[in-house]
């Protein structure tokens, strides 16, 4: 059945409120210093209108994969894990999306300013997005072909670039991310069409359920207190 809005709407409200049965609401006020579990499910609507968004849009972007990886740095996975597999399976049986990610880390919240990027490249593999050859510059190559190291930037993912959840008088989910049009991925490993995913989403502190839409891309997260 095609999606609409309307029916995408309906869709969102069951899912937050299949989240919202099963949990008590957090109480105290977010502010800096004190440690948060962060949880995020990341998922493509399927629909003739995010279709039609990803064809109108999607031009040859090059994400920002500046920040630490979960697991590295100051950003460490969730000691409780991730629990909002309920909310990732629903979504995937309704065929109104398909996830792209599930996130759960640990963190201290910290201001605007302070507050660290995490690097994501999530969803399917795309293949490798190979340099620029030192041989076409008329340069000697440092080492064998194969024995580079990789590193993120080589690589092309569905879902790809950054986020962050920082503290000011809420507490803010941020996104800079891209997704990539698959269907129209070029083989010049120079284009990768893509749309840009970026906004913010203030988060409540006595809530339990955030949701940032987009054309092509829904986020559904919950932050949980860990020094109450």
């Amino acid at each position: 059945m095609p999606t609409t809005p309307r029916s995408r709407r309906r869709f969102l409200t069951r899912v937050a409120a299949l989240l919202l049965l099963g949990l008590i609401p957090g109480t105290g006020a977010t502010q800096v210093g004190r440690r948060y579990r962060i949880e995020v499910v990341i998922f493509e609507h399927l629909g003739p209108e995010s279709r039609a968004f990803m064809d109108a849009v999607a031009r040859p972007l090059v994400p920002d994969l500046s920040g630490f990886g979960i697991g590295e740095g100051p950003i460490r996975p969730s000691l409780e894990g991730f629990e909002l597999d309920n909310v990732a399976n629903r979504i995937e049986r309704s065929g109104h999306g398909r996830v792209l990610a599930r996130l759960a880390w640990d963190q201290i919240g910290r201001g605007f300013d302070a507050t660290p990027w995490i690097r994501l490249q999530e969803g399917r593999y795309l293949g490798l997005r190979s340099p620029e050859s030192p041989e076409a510059n008329g340069e000697q190559p440092v080492a064998a072909p194969g024995l580079r190291p990789l590193t993120p930037q080589d690589e092309r993912y569905e879902l790809e670039g950054r986020l962050r959840v920082w503290v000011g008088r809420f507490l803010h989910l941020e996104t800079d991310l891209i997704f990539h049009a698959t269907q129209a991925v070029s083989m010049d490993p120079q284009a990768f069409p893509a749309v840009p995913v970026r906004g913010s989403q203030r988060m409540n502190s006595g809530e339990d359920l955030f949701y940032l839409d987009h054309p092509a891309v829904g986020i559904i997260a919950r932050v949980t207190r860990l020094d109450d």
